[in-house]
């Protein structure tokens, strides 16, 4: 088929090219954009607007949400014989597009601060805290753990008495004092 004469291409979601040379891909592949590729339409329809001299020139569209629009987007097709050939394989064409989100979505945005319902979001936001919690107490019992082993076992060595009558913790006759706040019972 000469693609400049093909007039509507439809692509479905799930479904794959029919292929000759190259292998097969998905009909509907998005690369990104503002609004990711969560909301990937079931079908999109494109539409020859004339030839550039060079190449057809698509309008597609598809059935989304008044938040959605296609952004930036590419028809791609096997050529029959050779890569370049303007003669294509039926069925070979698929919709390379960037999914962007409308001025109205960009308001939902910004309103919500995230995009995705409510149920969803306060489902996420409670998983979220309950792990944080989890982490956190794991981190408590590991520092614990940490403590017990190594200075809850060290007994303050005792010293032989300083002439003075008193008894002191080796450290005290032997170096420095301790930091502030130190107190020799808790060693």
């Amino acid at each position: 088929v000469l693609l400049r004469e093909v007039q509507v291409l439809t692509f479905h979601r799930g479904q794959h090219t029919t292929f000759r040379r190259t292998a097969a891909v998905p009909q509907l592949q998005c690369t990104g954009g503002s609004a990711g590729c969560s909301h990937v339409p079931e079908v999109a329809q494109c539409y020859n607007e004339g030839w550039d001299g060079y190449d057809v020139q698509w309008r597609c569209k598809a059935d989304l949400e008044n938040t959605y629009h296609f952004g930036q987007i590419e028809v791609s097709c096997e050529g029959y014989d050779y890569p370049d050939d303007p003669y294509i394989l039926r069925g070979s064409c698929s919709l390379l597009f960037r999914l962007e989100l409308t001025e109205e979505g960009e308001r939902k945005v910004k309103n919500s601060g995230s995009f995705g319902s409510g149920y969803y979001q306060s489902r996420k936001d409670s998983s979220d805290s309950g792990a944080g919690a989890i982490v956190i107490i794991v981190l408590l019992v590991l520092a614990f753990g940490v403590y017990k082993l190594f200075l809850s076992n060290q007994q303050p060595q005792q010293s032989f008495g300083d002439g003075d009558g008193f008894t002191r913790p080796s450290w005290q006759s032997h170096q420095a004092p301790p930091p502030p706040g130190f107190k020799p019972s808790f060693t």
